[in-house]
């Protein structure tokens, strides 16, 4: 049987994420980022404001597993400002061009799409959250040392062990045994259940176009039953 990945801004098998978009078509909205900042924000001198993300599935008898992500062409009716293909073109360049060297956009030069994959220890990190030099954050369309990474499904971004939970009794709770690119089917409290990871979009200050972007962002993965 056909196993359904959901992607939800809530914790505990929430609904499937479905802002209104640009163009008519629904998905993830992020919102509106000033330069020299990122988005969503809080307070950037307290590195605070950031999107958690959580990804689940229904399969009934083994893990998901080569789960991995990657940024590609908006497949919908584009509503930018330019069009798709040149917002993934741009979107790509932003993740080559940044310096990879703030967590908050303090230097004004960071810039693109970027994860963190530690879950549940997201809420604690204060001024570590997102820190670009860490193994569980990536910005994409960067280069760690081996070509650039989450622009293809050849070079998606695998789901970090540090980012798997389970959903038990109210909370989320961290994984005991996670295994790398894998999610456990429901309620598996050794591999963990869900996939929680943080996201924001960076923009540098000298960015001159504004206007709104489109890109696809592709939850990859492989499954039995």
């Amino acid at each position: 049987m056909a196993v359904t990945l959901t992607v939800s801004k809530a914790g505990g098998r929430g609904a499937q994420i479905a802002d209104s978009l640009a163009g008519g078509d629904s998905g993830w909205d992020i919102g509106q980022v000033v330069n020299g900042r990122y988005q969503p924000i809080t307070l950037q001198s307290a590195n605070t404001g950031y999107a958690d993300i959580y990804a689940y599935h229904d399969a009934t008898i083994d893990p998901i597993t080569e789960v991995g992500t990657y940024i590609d062409i908006y497949p919908g009716t584009y509503g930018g400002a330019k069009d798709a293909a040149t917002d993934i073109s741009d979107l790509a360049a932003m993740g080559a061009a940044t310096p990879n060297l703030s967590a908050n956009n303090g230097t004004g030069n960071e810039r693109g799409f970027r994860i963190d994959q530690r879950g549940r220890s997201l809420v604690g990190l204060g001024l570590s959250r997102f820190d670009p030099s860490v193994a569980q954050v990536r910005t994409y369309g960067h280069d760690y040392g081996s070509g650039a990474v989450g622009i293809s499904l050849a070079t998606a971004i695998p789901v970090h062990v540090d980012s798997m939970a389970y959903y038990n009794t109210g909370a989320m709770t961290d994984a005991t045994t996670p295994v790398t690119a894998t999610i456990g089917k429901n309620l598996n409290t050794v591999l963990g259940d869900t996939m929680w990871i943080g996201a924001r979009f960076y923009l540098h200050t000298a960015a001159l176009d504004g206007g709104i972007m489109q890109w696809a962002w592709v939850f990859a993965y492989s499954y039995t039953a």
